[in-house]
């Protein structure tokens, strides 16, 4: 018995990956006319939204009303789960774009539409290389687009928050804009790191207050990347 939750919950990854594919096609397909990446992230919210409805997960959301929906930000999460990502897509309000590991972009469908759509590879071995594009994201913030970091590198398997890599938070300095924290609690439990098995449930995101320019202006690199984790930290709990 205890074996027929799992084969109850088998149908939902081929369902995903079938809405996945389809949904990048349409997404690249859109780019041809939306060079702005408006429609292909529409396709990015109606994507998510349908993984989480079809997985039966509810995200507890908090924290909404610190935002000026005008602005550009930098939201730096931790990293627990590829439901981080569908909870920022579905949630999230305005136009927002991620920093996302180079390798992603490789992949079929799904790097397709990152690629078409806007969003940051970041590659380590590259640094000058990713500079640059920061460079070039900051005056996009400029005009009220955000983007969304993890600043911890990976996917974790949700027993702490990792120390966070001091240059993911560049791209807000360049830009003159807010950082706003991000605790994701609870998604590992939906999907862990490594599993395919989708496990139905609650996750929270809780949205602090921004820390804007002039406060995290004179702190050196390592110690603003610090300040974001411990913030985090603080709400930061594993949930079953």
């Amino acid at each position: 018995m205890s074996s027929l939750p799992k084969i109850n919950a088998i149908w939902r990854v081929p369902l995903i990956l079938t809405w996945t594919a389809l949904m990048a096609i349409l997404s690249v397909s859109l780019s041809l006319w939306d060079k702005g990446g408006r429609r292909q992230h529409w396709c990015a919210r109606t994507w998510s939204r349908f993984i989480l409805l079809v997985s039966r997960v509810k995200v507890e959301v908090s924290g909404l009303d610190k935002l000026d929906p005008t602005r550009g930000y930098l939201f730096a999460a931790n990293h627990l789960s590829m439901f981080d990502h569908w909870a920022f897509l579905a949630y999230l309000p305005g136009q927002f774009r991620f920093l996302a590991k180079a390798s992603l972009f490789q992949l079929p469908f799904l790097g397709w539409h990152l690629r078409r759509s806007g969003n940051i590879p970041v590659d380590r071995h590259q640094p000058r290389k990713t500079l640059r594009v920061f460079r070039s994201a900051a005056k996009k913030m400029e005009t009220g687009l955000s983007f969304v970091v993890y600043p911890e590198g990976a996917r974790t398997w949700g027993d702490e928050v990792l120390p966070f890599k001091r240059g993911s938070l560049l791209l807000a300095s360049y830009a003159g804009a807010p950082i706003v924290p991000v605790t994701l609690i609870g998604a590992h439990r939906r999907l862990a790191r490594g599993s395919a098995l989708i496990v139905p449930g609650k996750m929270q995101m809780i949205i602090h207050s921004p820390i804007e320019f002039d406060q995290y202006q004179p702190l050196e690199p390592e110690a603003l990347a610090d300040t974001v984790r411990q913030t985090i930290i603080k709400s930061y709990r594993q949930v079953s």
